[in-house]
Order: C-alpha cells, then sequence, then structure tokens
C-alpha cells in the first residue's frame, strides 16, 4: 500500500520541523544582526531615507537675534522586491526506510539554506561596495589594514553598533591570519555572540566569522550601512507534492526581500587580503 508521507506527520513532528527551521535560520544567518530592517507587506519596493547631517553649531547665539535655521535635506534608496527560495522533495519510501528522520532532514537543510541564502545576499551587497582598501600585505590580512578601515569610517562620522564598535566580516582563512599573528585580539567569550560566528575584536571591530565572504576580502562597516528590505519575511513551506499518490511532499522556504547599500561612506572593503 502506498503512503502518503504527509499523512504520516503528525502535529508533534511538524512543529519539530518549524523549530528545526527556525534554530537553523538564526544560527546561519549572521549579517541581519547588523542591518536596518524595513518591513513593508506586499510592497514591490522599499524606499530608505537618508537625512544629511547639518553641520556643527560653533559660531555663538546673539542676543536678540533668532538662530538661522537649516533646511534639511535628505536621499532616498529604493530596493525593488525579489522572490527568493529553495525546495526539497522528499518521498514516501525515503522517509519510511530513515523511520521518518528524511522530513526532520528535509527541514532542518532548507532552514540551513534559507539563513545562507540570506546572509549570502547581504554580504554580496557589501561585497559590491566601491570604498575599498588595499591590503598592505597581498596574501594576509593584518591589524593595520583594519585600523586604516576603522578610521576611514570613523573620520567620516559614522556609528558604531551598540557594543561600541563596528563590524567586519570575515572568511575564515583571513580570520587565521589575524589570529596566529596578532596576538591583540581579544578572544570572544560570550557564548551567544559566539554562536552568531563572532570571535573577537581588535582594532575597534567585532570580527565575525563567515565562510561566506569572499576569500582574500574583508567587509568593515557600521550602522545604516546595510539594509534589508521585506515584503514578505521568509519561512517554512511545506506542500504536497504532484504524485497521484501522495508519495512526495515538497519542504522548502519562500520570501520576498532585498538587501542593498543605504549609506555608501558607512562601508570599507579591505581587498587582496
Amino acid at each position: 500500500m502506498a503512503v502518503n508521507t504527509k499523512a504520516l506527520l503528525s502535529d508533534s513532528v511538524v512543529d519539530l520541523m518549524n523549530q528545526a527551521v527556525i534554530v537553523s535560520g538564526q544560527t546561519y544567518n549572521k549579517i541581519d544582526n547588523y542591518a536596518t530592517v524595513r518591513q513593508d507587506d506586499m510592497a514591490s519596493s522599499i524606499a530608505f531615507t537618508v537625512f544629511s547631517r547639518m553641520s556643527p553649531a560653533t559660531t555663538a547665539l546673539t542676543d536678540g537675534t533668532e538662530a538661522s535655521s537649516t533646511t534639511m535635506t535628505d536621499t532616498k534608496v529604493t530596493l525593488t522586491m525579489a522572490e527568493y527560495g529553495a525546495v526539497i522533495t522528499s518521498t514516501s519510501l525515503a522517509n519510511i526506510a530513515t523511520a521518518g528522520k528524511a522530513d526532520l532532514a528535509s527541514a532542518e537543510l532548507v532552514g540551513i539554506n534559507m539563513g545562507e541564502t540570506q546572509e549570502s545576499l547581504g554580504l554580496a551587497a557589501l561585497e559590491a561596495g566601491t570604498n575599498t582598501i588595499a591590503a598592505d600585505t597581498a596574501g594576509t590580512l593584518d591589524n593595520l589594514d583594519l585600523r586604516e578601515a576603522y578610521t576611514a569610517l570613523s573620520s567620516d562620522g559614522i556609528a558604531k553598533f551598540e557594543d561600541g564598535r563596528y563590524v567586519a566580516f570575515v572568511n575564515p582563512a583571513q580570520v587565521s591570519d589575524i589570529k596566529s599573528d596578532y596576538i591583540p585580539i581579544a578572544q570572544n567569550t560570550n557564548l551567544a555572540a559566539a554562536t552568531q560566528g563572532v570571535v573577537g575584536s581588535l582594532e575597534g571591530f567585532t570580527i565575525v566569522e563567515s565562510s561566506l565572504v569572499t576569500a582574500g576580502s574583508c567587509v568593515c562597516f557600521g550602522r545604516n550601512a546595510l539594509g534589508k528590505a521585506i515584503a514578505q519575511a521568509p519561512g517554512l513551506v511545506i506542500k504536497e507534492g504532484s504524485d497521484n499518490l501522495g508519495r512526495t511532499v515538497n519542504v522548502g522556504f519562500y520570501g520576498v526581500f532585498a538587501y542593498g547599500i543605504i549609506d555608501a561612506n558607512a562601508s570599507r572593503k579591505i581587498t587582496g587580503c
């Protein structure tokens, strides 16, 4: 007798599958911790408004005279929505052969993919930035490269994150450079941060390790550098397949969103490291 995989999924198993996706999504999407997020359900595009800062008021006011007024200026950065998703088709036979683990594995794999897809898109937006710094030594990331990036961001008055630092996303190979050659890196001991890829701090940066960063490069940025616009938040989708005996089930994720640079001055890319 043919077995309908979907019918075998009890409420408790479906709940476990959802939990797997939630855990994986959080674990494998580190970039959203540092993105400015705006959500406008069902929108085709979402605009971020960037206001120009005022000049310091260094001239003393004159008694009895009104202060000069400054006209507020702003620019808009519009991100156009796009659909993203991935799916795994599980079969009844595979699920029976694995004692029901095939569907759970499908959900876990989809959850990981959902997180990594978003992180890849966010990093790609940052890596496309035009503000670049060439590494002092070709093929090696060192603390002086990070110091130069910090100076550039700080000189432009870019706001830091809540921990008082900027963020640098680094490929594991480049993390190895600064770990082995430069003792001043402060190793991270916070478990919650460590599970998000934070390995420590160096030269005013929180160092976040990600294998999705292009090898030989490092992206350094402050607040409001990266924007994420959401028209439909990515989420788990479970659909029965087209098999006429109900032997297949599709487990996937679907979302409508976009990443983009909001303030180009708030990002620097170290190249050739």
